[in-house]
Parts: C-alpha cells; sequence; structure tokens
C-alpha cells in the first residue's frame, strides 16, 4: 500500500503583506500530480491545512479543489486539524467528504467513532489511528472521551501520550498500521515560523510513546522535514512552502510511503518544485547595487545593509534596487571600547554632531538657524532669573 504523507500548508499565509496564494495554488496541483503519478492509494495530511481559523474563500477553494481531484481519481484522504485550524469548520463538510472517500477528523474520536480510519487497497487492510491537535485546555475533555484515566494535574504530554496508545492498541500484525498525529515530540527541530507557545516543553511528547506495532507514523507541526528517532520509523514532512525566514535554505518535500502489513515500511522523500525560495543576502549599498540583477532572481529576500553609520530612508532605496526585498535590516559597525572624544566646544557643534549621530547627516542651515535662536533665548531668560 502506498501513502502519500504531507503536511502544515497553511493556505492563506502571506509573507509581510503579499499574497502567496499562487503558490498555494501550485503547491497543491503539484501534490495531486505526485499523487497520481506514483501511484498513492491514500493520501496522508497531518494538520494545519489552513493558516487561520477564518480562512478566505480563496484558501478555501484552493483545498476543495485538491480534494475533489483526489476523489475524481478515487484516492481516498485523511486529513486531520492541527494547532492553526478550526475544527468546526472543518467538521462543517464532513458529511459531503466521507461520501468521496475524504476522511476529515478535526478533533480527537474513539476508535469506534472514526478516530480510526480502515481501508482496503489491493486485499490489503491499513488501519489509520488519528490524533489532531489537542489544545491543552481540552486534553483532559479527550481523555474522558477516549476512556483514558486522567488527573487534572497530569502534564499535557502525558495525556496525550495516553491517547495515542489507547488509539493504536487496536494495531495488529496483520494490517498495516499508521499514525497520523499534529504533535511536537521531543527532540523535533522548529524553524521559528511555528507558534513558539506550541513548542514548550509542556507539550513534548516522548517518541517512545508511539508503538512499534506502527508500520510508519506520520506527523505535523514542525515545518522543518526530518526524521525522529522512534520505535517505528516516524517523520515530520514539513510545510509545503518556506513560510518564513527561519525555514531559509530548506528543501521541501511530500513523503511517499511503501507500507506492508507485519513489514517496516519504506520511505522517500519527493523533492517539491513550487514555491519561491527565501534567502538571505547581505551587503553595502554599493554591493546590492552591484548584484542586483544576480538577486532579482524571484527569491524572496531578507537584506542586510551593512552600513557606516545610519541613513534615512535605507530600506526604500534597497527596494528600489530589490523589489522583493521583504525584510531590510541595517547593520552598523560594533561600538568600540575606545574613550568617547571630548564634547564640541560650543552649544553649535554640540548640537550638530548629535544631530549628525542620530540621523546619519548634517542639519540644515535652518534647524540650525533654529536652534541657534532658541538657545539664544535660553540663556537670556536664565540670565534675567
Amino acid at each position: 500500500m502506498r501513502f502519500l504523507h504531507t503536511a502544515d500548508w497553511h493556505i492563506g499565509k502571506g509573507l509581510r503583506g503579499r499574497s502567496r496564494m499562487d503558490e498555494h495554488e501550485k503547491a497543491l496541483q503539484e501534490v495531486f500530480e505526485i499523487a497520481v503519478r506514483e501511484k498513492i492509494d491514500c493520501v496522508l495530511v497531518a494538520g494545519d491545512i489552513f493558516d487561520t481559523q477564518a480562512p478566505p474563500a480563496e484558501a478555501e477553494r484552493l483545498v476543495y479543489s485538491l480534494l475533489g481531484n483526489l476523489a475524481g481519481h478515487r484516492i481516498p484522504a485523511v486529513l486531520i486539524g492541527g494547532n492553526h485550524d478550526h475544527p468546526r469548520r472543518l467538521e462543517a463538510l464532513q458529511p459531503l467528504l466521507d461520501r468521496m472517500s475524504i476522511h476529515m477528523r478535526p478533533t480527537v474520536r474513539a476508535p469506534e467513532e472514526g478516530g480510526v480510519v480502515e481501508l482496503t487497497v489491493r486485499g490489503e487492510q491499513a488501519r489509520i489511528a488519528v490524533m489532531p491537535w489537542v489544545p491543552e485546555h481540552k486534553w483532559l475533555d479527550a481523555s474522558l472521551l477516549m476512556g483514558v484515566h486522567a488527573e487534572r494535574s497530569s502534564a499535557y504530554a502525558e495525556g496525550v501520550g495516553s491517547i495515542v496508545e489507547a488509539l493504536c492498541a487496536g494495531f495488529t500484525a496483520e494490517t498495516v498500521n499508521v499514525l497520523l498525529g499534529h504533535l511536537f515530540v521531543q527532540g523535533g527541530e522548529a524553524t521559528g515560523s511555528e507558534r513558539e507557545v506550541h513548542m514548550t516543553k509542556p507539550y513534548a511528547l516522548s517518541a517512545q510513546r508511539f508503538p512499534d506495532s506502527a508500520s510508519y507514523i506520520a506527523l505535523g507541526h514542525l515545518h522543518r522535514p526530518q526524521e525522529i528517532a522512534g520505535p517505528s520509523p516516524t517523520c515530520y514532512s514539513g510545510s509545503l512552502l518556506q513560510l518564513d525566514f527561519g525555514e531559509y535554505g530548506q528543501d521541501k518535500r511530500v513523503v511517499v510511503i511503501d507500507a506492508k502489513a507485519g513489514k517496516t515500511a519504506r520511505v522517500e522523500s519527493v523533492r517539491m518544485a513550487s514555491g519561491r525560495r527565501l534567502r538571505h543576502v547581505s551587503g553595502t549599498l554599493a554591493e546590492i547595487e552591484k548584484r542586483a540583477a544576480e538577486w532579482n532572481n524571484g527569491d524572496f529576500l531578507y537584506v542586510t545593509v551593512q552600513l557606516p553609520k545610519p541613513k534615512p530612508g535605507v530600506a526604500e532605496d534597497v527596494r528600489a534596487m530589490l523589489p522583493d526585498a521583504v525584510d531590510v535590516r541595517v547593520e552598523l559597525p560594533a561600538r568600540t571600547t575606545e574613550p568617547p572624544p571630548p564634547p564640541p566646544p560650543d552649544p553649535l557643534a554640540m548640537f550638530k554632531r548629535f544631530f549628525e549621530d542620530r540621523e546619519g547627516g548634517e542639519p540644515s542651515p535652518d534647524l540650525m538657524s533654529a536652534f541657534q535662536k532658541l538657545y539664544e533665548e535660553a540663556t537670556d531668560a536664565s540670565s534675567e532669573a
């Protein structure tokens, strides 16, 4: 049985106010083409389908168009909710999707109520245990639903681990067993583009809680493609696009899995070609101007400008040369430990130095004249007092 594992689409997410909807559309089309080309039997989507709990209509159109294309080619799919997804919104279309062999599972369910999706393909039976994201204030309710004993004082990760074990209890040597989860697992590396509050220690689940009876464990939540050491083959597929500059340099992928009952799955990464790259570049203004033709290649850029002193309007100057500069950061020379120069001999010269240090340029004659007038007025008032 062949699975395609993907996650963290974040459809609708922009980059510093720039829409990336066209990139998302091409990426989802590429996922569909890979599924057809690789003769995939089931697509697994490990959460964070959308970027917000109220996605724009265009984002929903892209997702449901892909699911419709999969259904049209008789390719089943199992999708779970992530911490960015709205459970009720995803559940709204479930009656329709179920008829298309698209199994949407936004919330935790007991195995007999849809928490384990069973598929039969090419004479083999698969059991897919689904573990959507559980908010911290909801995990106790989820434990009670699963019939798992939990105390209110128990740690979140401990409770979630117990739910995972209950979901996987029905795995057998005669079935292809898959755990599909949106989880933060100890040892996983974040990129900084995830929600930091959900990357803290209380959320970290030990991979040793995963069953050795699983053929494959398909994870979502961390955007860096990576493998996790555990009792069974365990992977984060990673995000579909480079979502922020913390993902600079990463090749995005989907994971193709060949699995047979009673055997360890064979795992292969398929590199995604869709999506613009995010890149860091740096240099002086002269160097940026010299290399502008090279750097204007369609990548989104994080630009570090090296300046000898502050310069007003530098971000606008950089974007005039590099239209795809999303972030512009100024790098000034490191401060020395040498004592500062003695103060100028008169107030006018002192003000001039202050202005130059702060603004990166000389004050205008009108400003100097205004300061001199104000200084003289203050001095005269002080003498009269």
